[in-house]
């Protein structure tokens, strides 16, 4: 009888293939009642293959939620990095091109918010106010050096800022209606300015938005359903 191949795979595929399947498993079951057995089975290994990649289901969770904040942190950086502008104009542009339509990119998360998915949510959270800290704090840092921020404190600001942002603004634990959203998100900008000891009406992240941000058609999605 003709052997089979084996396939042979790099730890990093392996690696990606755990990340993959416990993604999917979290969609349909939930972290809370997705065991490792249960990725194993979908990657169609041993259970001692999963323990050389992570030493448990919680390890694993950090990692699958780094790989998504990753795919997403490279527009942050672009800006962060790009030398043609201020301090001022980069933020603003994060607030307009990255969190205020932050929907459009992080939409197919909405399975974190069942109740099953509880504990990664939280760890979503977590994670996201360290994945974005390092790149604001300069940007921040950038704005002190040209006079047009104040503070002595940026990565503490920074921190303060973005747990209460995407707490705030998080769909899953405030269902806002539309006239609660319109208004929170015209108060961002006044929030960062004296936050950051920055001259008023300078971080307007409301005016001149091209479209209707995400977080806006939820909540007029949920209106309509509630009625």
């Amino acid at each position: 009888m003709e052997k089979l191949a084996r396939v042979t795979k790099s730890p990093e595929e392996r690696k990606q293939e755990f990340l993959s399947a416990a993604e999917s498993l979290f969609r349909v079951k939930g972290y809370e009642r997705t065991a490792v057995s249960d990725i194993v089975k979908q990657v169609g290994v041993a259970q001692g293959t999963f323990y050389y990649y992570f030493k448990s289901k919680d390890e694993l969770a950090d990692a699958m939620i780094r790989r998504m904040l990753d795919e997403h942190m490279g527009l942050i950086e672009s800006i962060a990095e790009d030398p043609e502008l201020s301090g001022q104009e980069k933020i603003v542009k994060v607030m307009k091109e990255d969190f205020v339509k932050r929907g459009d990119n992080l939409e197919n998360l909405d399975y974190m918010h069942h109740e099953n998915n509880a504990l990664l949510h939280q760890k979503m959270l977590v994670e996201s106010v360290k994945a974005y800290t390092p790149f604001i704090t300069g940007i921040i840092e950038q704005g002190i050096g040209e006079g047009s921020f104040h503070t002595s404190h940026p990565r503490e600001v920074v921190e303060f800022f973005m747990v209460g942002l995407f707490f705030l603004y998080d769909p899953g634990i405030f269902a806002w209606t539309v006239e609660e959203v319109v208004t929170k998100l015209q108060a961002i900008g006044e929030i960062l300015e004296k936050l950051l000891g920055a001259e008023k009406d300078s971080l307007d992240i409301w005016k001149d938005l091209p479209d209707m941000p995400i977080i806006i058609q939820k909540a007029l999605k949920a209106e309509k359903a509630s009625r």
